[in-house]
C-alpha cells in the first residue's frame, strides 16, 4: 500500500493541471508554469488569450517552449508503470498474476518474485533490483533534484534574457540617440544652405531689377520715338497720294528739320555679376558653413620637447621623420628615449576635436592619442590600459588598434592620411581614411587625464619607410 501512494504521489506531481493526466508533450510557459501543449492550446484558442490558468499571467507571444526534460521524467515515470496490472490498490503482474513488489533498476520495469526464475530466458534474477517502496524513494529524490536543477536552470537562463534584453533595449536607445545627433547636425547645415540660397536668390533679383529696369527705361523711349516716326511718315505718305494738287500745295510743306532725327537712340548694354553667382559658389558657402561645424578641425604642431632624438621635425612643427643620426637634444623627463615617437604641442582635456594625418605610402606609422601621464623612457606596450588609443600600420598592409589582443583592421583602400575624432566627454577616440572619410576603427573608454596626439614615423626600413608623417593644415578660417 506504501507503493502504492508513493507512486501515486509521484504521478501527480507530473499531472498536467488542466487535464489532470501525465503530461503529453509538455510545454514550459515564461511565468514557469507547464501543461500539456494540446491543453494549453486548446485553451487559449477558445478563450482568445494567451494567459497562465494557474497564475493568471499574459503573454504578448504566443508561441510555446517544449520543456524537454520534464518530458524525459514523465517518460520515466510511464515506464515505472509499464505492465502494471490493478486489482484495487495493488499493481500485479500481466505475465503471472503475481502483486508487483520489486522494482529492475536494470530494465528500468516493475516485476512481481515469479520474474526472478522466468524459463524463457529473461529473467531478471542476475539484475539489480530493490522493493518497489524503496524505488520509489529513491527515484522521487532524484526527480526532486533534476525538479530543482531545473528550477535553476530556468533562473539562470532567465537572468541572461533579462540582461540580454536590457542590452537590446541599451542598443536601441543609443541607435535613436544617433539618429537625433545627424538629424541635429545635417539640420544646422541645412539651415546655412537654406539661408545663404535665399540671400544669394536676393541679391540675383535685385541686380536683375536694376539691370533689367534701366533697359527697359530705354526701350520705352525709343519706342516713344518710333510711334512718333510712323505717325509722320504716315501724313507725309497721304500728301503724296493726295491728287489734289492745289491741296497739296495749300498745305505747308515739311519743315527739312522736322524730317532729321532729333534723338539718336542706343542699345543699354548690361550684364548681370555672374562672378558672384557663377563663381565658386560652393566654396564661399562652404567657408560659411564651417562656422556650424563642430569640432572645428583643429590646428596642430608638433612638440619638439618630447620627440625622440632620432626624429627631425620641420621649422613649421607640422613634419616629422626619421634621422639616420641621433641628435644631441637634453634629456629632459618629457622626451621618448626609446619609443620614435612625438607628441602634439595642445593638450585636451575636455570638448571635440578633430585632426588629420598625411601618411602617404609609407609602410609603417603609428597615429594616435595618449595620455599626459605616460611613460616616456624605455620599453612599454601601447595598450588602452597603459594610455594609448592609436591605430598603426606594419608591413606595408597590416593595419591593426592597439586593443588587447590587438585588432586587425580591414582596411580595403590604402590611407592617404588618416583624420582622428576625439570626443572627450564621450569616451571615443575614432579613426577614419580621410580619402573617403570610411571609418576604420573606434575606442570607446574613459577619460580622466589631459590627452595629447601622438605620431611615429617608424623607421626608415632601409629607405622603403623615409617619407614624413606630415599633420595636416584643415583649419578653414583665416586667422
Amino acid at each position: 500500500m506504501a507503493s502504492g501512494h508513493s507512486t501515486l504521489s509521484l504521478e501527480d506531481e507530473l499531472n498536467c493541471p488542466l487535464c489532470r493526466q501525465l503530461y503529453s508533450d509538455p510545454v514550459i510557459l515564461d511565468c514557469g508554469h507547464n501543461f500539456c501543449r494540446e491543453c494549453i492550446s486548446k485553451k487559449w484558442e477558445a478563450e482568445k488569450l494567451a494567459r497562465c490558468p494557474e497564475c493568471g499571467q499574459t503573454f504578448r507571444d504566443s508561441s510555446l517552449k517544449s520543456n524537454r526534460a520534464l518530458g524525459k521524467l514523465v517518460k520515466k515515470s510511464r515506464n515505472i508503470s509499464l505492465n502494471l496490472k490493478v486489482k484495487g490498490n495493488k499493481p500485479y503482474c500481466i505475465d503471472h498474476e503475481e502483486e508487483l513488489k520489486l522494482f529492475c533498476e536494470t530494465d528500468k520495469k516493475l516485476i512481481c518474485v515469479m520474474c526472478l526464475d522466468r524459463r524463457d530466458g529473461r529473467s531478471h534474477k542476475a539484475h539489480n533490483f530493490m522493493l518497489i517502496n524503496e524505488a520509489v524513494e529513491i527515484y522521487k529524490d532524484k526527480l526532486k533534484v533534476s525538479l530543482n536543477t531545473l528550477k535553476q536552470k530556468k533562473n539562470y537562463y532567465q537572468e541572461f534574457e533579462t540582461k540580454q534584453q536590457e542590452k537590446i533595449t541599451e542598443i536601441k536607445d543609443q541607435s535613436n540617440k544617433l539618429q537625433n545627433h545627424i538629424t541635429s547636425e545635417f539640420s544646422k547645415i541645412r539651415t546655412v544652405l537654406d539661408e545663404k540660397q535665399q540671400s544669394l536668390f536676393s541679391d540675383l533679383t535685385a541686380q536683375e531689377n536694376d539691370v533689367l529696369t534701366r533697359m527697359e527705361t530705354n526701350l520705352r523711349k525709343i519706342q516713344d520715338n518710333l510711334n512718333r516716326t510712323q505717325q509722320m511718315l504716315s501724313n507725309v505718305q497721304k500728301r503724296l497720294e493726295n491728287q489734289d494738287v492745289y491741296a497739296m500745295l495749300k498745305e505747308a510743306p515739311l519743315d527739312d528739320k522736322s524730317t532729321e532725327d532729333d534723338y539718336h537712340p542706343t542699345i543699354m548694354e548690361g550684364n548681370l555679376p555672374v562672378g558672384i553667382f557663377q563663381g565658386p559658389v560652393q566654396y564661399r558657402v562652404w567657408k560659411e558653413v564651417v562656422d556650424v561645424i563642430s569640432p572645428v578641425p583643429a590646428y596642430l604642431t608638433l612638440n619638439p620637447s618630447t620627440a625622440h632624438p632620432r626624429l627631425l621635425l620641420s621649422e613649421d612643427l607640422t613634419v616629422v621623420s626619421y634621422g639616420d643620426v641621433k641628435q644631441d637634444v637634453p634629456d629632459n623627463p618629457e622626451r621618448f628615449d626609446t619609443c620614435v615617437c612625438v607628441l602634439g604641442s595642445e593638450a585636451f582635456s575636455s570638448g571635440k576635436h578633430y585632426w588629420e594625418v598625411q601618411v602617404g605610402s609609407k609602410t609603417e606609422w603609428d597615429v594616435g592619442v595618449v595620455k599626459e601621464s605616460i611613460s616616456r623612457k624605455g620599453h612599454t606596450t601601447a595598450t588602452p590600459d597603459a594610455g594609448y588609443w592609436i591605430v598603426w600600420l606594419r608591413n606595408g598592409n597590416e593595419y591593426k588598434a592597439t586593443t588587447v589582443p590587438r585588432t586587425r583592421l580591414n582596411v580595403t583602400v590604402k590611407p592617404k592620411a588618416i583624420g582622428v575624432y576625439l570626443d572627450y566627454e564621450g569616451g571615443q577616440v575614432s579613426f577614419y581614411n580621410v580619402d573617403n572619410m570610411t571609418h576604420l576603427y573606434s575606442f570607446l573608454d574613459t577619460f580622466s587625464e589631459r590627452l595629447f596626439p601622438y605620431f611615429s614615423p617608424g623607421i626608415n626600413d632601409d629607405g622603403d619607410n623615409s617619407e614624413p608623417l606630415k599633420v595636416l593644415p584643415v583649419r578653414c578660417h583665416d586667422e
